[in-house]
């Protein structure tokens, strides 16, 4: 059972802090954020012994959630002065309270054929079925035109003074999900295995006829080690095995299979305050189960009385009659969810074990693992090569990610970029025109980039075909969020009473997305911006006289830039461009656990078995040349489509726990 309360966003009753707000920082202090959490789980389980090696088991569970955010918005924030209407510049509530309930039960049915079989056999089999039932619902309240001197406190408290401007009540259709399966396995000797299973799920979120999926699997072994021809003094143990089966996912929200429609008010109705429309997703009742089929081939030993133990594992995974939102623009709908395309992941897995030392009063053991997946996009069906937008930058950026048979998902697509426009690449400024004239086969990047003429100093970009300057056409993928290879090892060691373990992680060869990079390193339309230390005075690139007026003399101006680096942040739009994409590779030190445990001897004494105090640390440390806040970064999950953009997300926390393990 758990209650959670977190405050976020605490009020800031700095005095200095509103009087900054014309900088920009006044927005944070005139946020607030409460949210009370309520989740209640609860599970068991019954089990019965029918006859010898006959047993029913019963399993039940129950999953209630409930959740109150409240969110405070004050006179100078973004929502403030754009999402109230008329009520611009006073304070505003947005208040969401979301139920979730999900009920489960299991009942299985095992028989062991231990009594039946001859020795050298062993078989049991297991047959079930499962229902999962969830429902959810979520209500939004938004009040705007509260009284310009409300706080948080007073705006939480006193919601009536304002206007309740927007009510939605959101009632999911519920989710239930029957399932039948069964499970058979089978040795001979431990040399010789074989484990089959079948699945038959049907979902409510699928219409008759599609209503069911049926997923087989099997996996057989052959323990090479028990025969005799593989027996040696250093083989302990050494296994072969291959498996081969599908799985389902129906990971969408429900009521896809009718229309749905929503309550609104308005003002342009002589009849009524309110009218009923369908909403932007359009309905598809021809929905089915998207299907995983994977194959895995996969090698076990243990060598030196098993100091030395590991795995090697090949593995193929075939996605088809993918489930996902595809944009239906100019049907009158936004969205719809359908089926189709296929995706394959490809790839290898290492495992090692090594137990370096072990005595009765100490020990020493390394665990390393390292994996290389590939992924690919087999099949688009009827969709063509298509761009996928992150929106962090609103439509600024346009589309951001690239879609296409034969990529990734999570290839980042934009600008490459060729540092900034020295004086050197013009032919000089005309006075008549007010504009620099760019010297022939300089690209150009265009208006629409920038949101003016090119001048000195602003960001230069690849022209990729050549003609016509730098445009939306000029675009390629230049980063992928898929990783060479992931991995992690471990150390665990002990001396008599004191043990010690440290779990480390890493990723290399991905990408991140440094959305930061690209917001804090330019104006975009905001006068006295806040921008990072890459931007400083002395770093950037700057246009302006002591005086405060624009220089165009080529001379003067080059000679007061010669010791600067970076463009000039003056930009219209926000442009995402290859600076932006970093490496994202770390190594982090995950946990690390120091613990001591007294002798038995002494803790018998007050009846107690075992008494261990211990202190962990969690994210130690990590070392990357990442440079933002945490590689382990992916902010804009609206769609899996948009991986690894660093956008507005906290940094880990550091935590260190105290703790005592008792047992009596």
């Amino acid at each position: 059972i758990e209650t959670n309360k977190n405050k976020r966003f605490k009020q800031n009753s700095n005095p200095l802090a509103k009087k900054v707000n014309v900088c920009g920082i006044g927005g944070i202090a005139d946020n607030d954020q409460i949210r009370h959490r309520k989740n209640w789980n609860v599970n068991g389980a019954f089990t019965w012994e029918i006859i010898d090696n006959l047993s029913l088991k019963t399993d039940f569970g129950l999953d209630d959630y409930h959740l109150n955010d409240n969110r405070f918005y004050g006179k100078t924030t973004y929502y403030a002065r754009e999402k109230v209407g008329e009520f611009v510049g006073l304070p505003a509530v947005v208040e969401a309270n979301q139920f979730r309930k999900k009920i489960r039960n299991t009942n299985t049915i095992n028989y062991d054929f231990k009594n039946v079989l001859r020795a050298d056999h062993n078989m049991n089999v297991l047959i079930g079925e499962e229902r999962v039932v969830s429902e959810s619902s979520k209500t939004n309240s938004e009040v705007w035109g509260l009284p310009d001197f409300f706080d948080a406190e007073k705006a939480f408290n006193f919601q009536g003074s304002g206007n309740a401007s927007v009510i939605d009540h959101f009632y999911n259709p519920d989710d239930k999900l029957l399932s039948f399966f069964g499970r058979l396995n089978y040795d001979y000797k431990s040399r010789y295995s074989l484990a089959a299973t079948f699945r038959a799920d049907g979902s409510s979120k699928f219409s008759d006829g599609n209503k069911w999926g049926y997923f087989p699997s099997v996996a057989v072994a052959w323990r090479l080690s028990e025969e005799d021809y593989f027996s040696a003094d250093w083989l302990d143990n050494l296994k072969l095995r291959f498996s081969y089966g599908t799985a389902g996912n129906n990971n969408i929200p429900s009521g896809q299979m009718s229309k749905t429609f929503s309550a609104s008010s308005t003002t342009n109705l002589n009849t009524s305050s309110t009218y009923w429309s369908s909403g932007n997703v359009l309905d598809n009742p021809d929905l089915r189960w998207e299907t995983t089929y994977t194959r895995n081939l996969g090698l076990d030993f243990a060598v030196f009385r098993s100091k030395l133990s590991g795995s090697v594992e090949l593995y193929r995974n075939n996605t088809t009659d993918l489930l996902f939102e595809v944009d239906i623009a100019g049907s009158g709908y936004n969205t719809q969810y359908r089926n189709m395309g296929e995706t394959r992941n490809q790839g290898l897995e290492v495992v090692l074990n090594y137990v370096a030392l072990q005595g009765k009063d100490y020990g020493l053991s390394f665990n390393f693992n390292i994996g290389f997946n590939q992924n690919e996009i087999i099949s688009m069906g009827v969709l063509e090569n298509y761009g996928e937008a992150s929106d962090w930058a609103s439509t600024e950026i346009n589309y951001d990610y690239w879609i296409s048979k034969g990529g990734s998902v999570g290839d980042m697509y934009g600008y490459r970029t060729l540092g900034r426009y020295e004086v050197s690449d013009f032919e000089g400024y005309d006075e008549a025109t007010s504009t620099w004239i760019l010297k022939e086969g300089v690209p150009n990047t265009s208006t629409a980039i920038l949101g003016h003429n090119v001048r000195p100093g602003d960001l230069k970009l690849k022209d990729l075909d050549g003609e016509n300057g730098v445009t939306v056409d000029d675009r390629e993928i230049i980063g992928s969020a898929n990783p060479l290879h992931t991995g992690g090892f471990s150390i665990n060691g002990n001396y008599k009473g004191f043990d010690l373990a440290a779990n480390f992680n890493w990723v290399y060869g991905n990408s991140i997305y440094n959305a930061n990079k690209v917001e804090f390193t330019s104006a975009r339309k905001y006068s006295y911006r806040n921008m990072s230390t890459i931007m400083a005075s002395g770093n950037r690139w700057s246009n302006l006289l002591p005086d405060g007026t624009i220089c165009n003399d080529p001379e003067q101006l080059a000679q007061m830039n010669e010791n600067t680096s970076m463009w000039s942040p003056d930009l219209e739009y926000a442009v995402f461009h290859d600076w932006a994409v970093e490496d994202g590779s770390f190594l982090r030190l995950s946990t690390l656990s120091l613990g001591y445990t007294l002798p038995k001897q002494l803790v018998e004494r007050i009846k107690i078995d075992r008494l261990r105090f211990y202190v962990t640390g969690y994210n130690i440390f990590c070392l990357t040349n990442y440079s933002g806040y945490d590689p382990e970064v992916d902010a804009r999950r609206k769609t899996p489509l948009t991986p690894n953009v660093d956008y507005s997300a906290y940094p880990k926390s550091r935590q260190v726990v105290f703790g005592v393990n008792l047992n009596f």
